[in-house]
């Protein structure tokens, strides 16, 4: 039965690098997720974010913006060129710092673009605060990419579905407008999307994403256990939409 969730058609796999290959060559603007859940993480999102950074390199990519900073932090990396400690969440933790560093090691900038939560109007609904968060995201990154030349490319780094570019409902059926979609009407820059949760393990994930698992677990294996494939190739599901381009592993823990 769960077949039919899935086109007959072939599908072309990619590696993660080349993903990254395929996205600075369709938009100077790139955004990559890695998968959270409070203090939980996939470590495997992150493992892959630290090996695509060379290659964003070579594709010229010389700016990093990444949710989890904070000004302060990224103002000081940028100056010592070393992340400093921090108690800042995900900042703690190894691979994230490591991803951190080897982008300040390869002489890259950090921009933090965090919405300002004391800015938050009240009161609102929690649909409202969403899309204004969303919203100040987005407004902060086209403000910082207005600061570079009109060639400098961006690679930005987000958590789970922030970078989506289609509208969903939440349970209320009220329009949740990510970041994503903020972004590519703001500036009118079509970023190129790779979407790295579908097959997170997440707490009450839909039973479709082990689907997905079993029924590409031959081609994951054949290839490292991750790898993925463009929008265009991609099967029938309901966890495959609102990005350029999607990566399935068989290394889904958050730990």
């Amino acid at each position: 039965m769960w077949q039919k969730l899935f086109k007959s058609k072939e599908i072309t796999w990619h590696t993660p690098e080349e993903l990254v290959e395929i996205g600075f060559s369709r938009s100077r603007v790139l955004m990559m997720n890695e998968a959270h859940n409070g203090r939980l993480r996939c470590i495997r999102t992150r493992e892959i974010g630290i090996r695509i950074l060379p290659i964003a390199h070579r594709a010229g990519v010389r700016h990093f913006a990444i949710e989890a900073l904070t000004t302060a932090v990224a103002e000081e990396a940028n100056r010592t060129r070393k992340l400093p400690r921090t108690h800042d969440g995900y900042l703690t933790q190894p691979e994230m710092r490591e991803l951190v560093q080897i982008a300040l090691d390869l002489g890259w900038t950090l921009i933090a673009y965090e919405a300002d939560q004391n800015m938050q109007p009240t009161p609102i609904s929690s649909t409202d605060a969403t899309n204004w968060r969303e919203e100040q995201q987005a407004r902060n990154l086209v403000d910082a990419l207005q600061t570079l030349s009109a060639q400098a490319r961006l690679l930005v780094w987000c958590g789970n579905n922030h970078h989506r570019k289609r509208p969903i409902r939440d349970i209320n059926l009220k329009e949740l407008l990510l970041m994503g979609y903020q972004f590519w009407r703001l500036s009118n820059i079509d970023p190129f999307v790779i979407d790295q949760v579908p097959t997170v393990d997440f707490e009450n994930a839909s039973p479709e994403r082990e689907r997905l698992v079993e029924r590409f677990r031959g081609e994951l294996e054949a290839r490292g256990g991750t790898a993925g494939f463009l929008e265009s190739d991609a099967p029938r599901s309901n966890l495959l939409n609102g990005a350029d381009a999607f990566i399935l592993s068989t290394q889904n823990t958050l730990e």
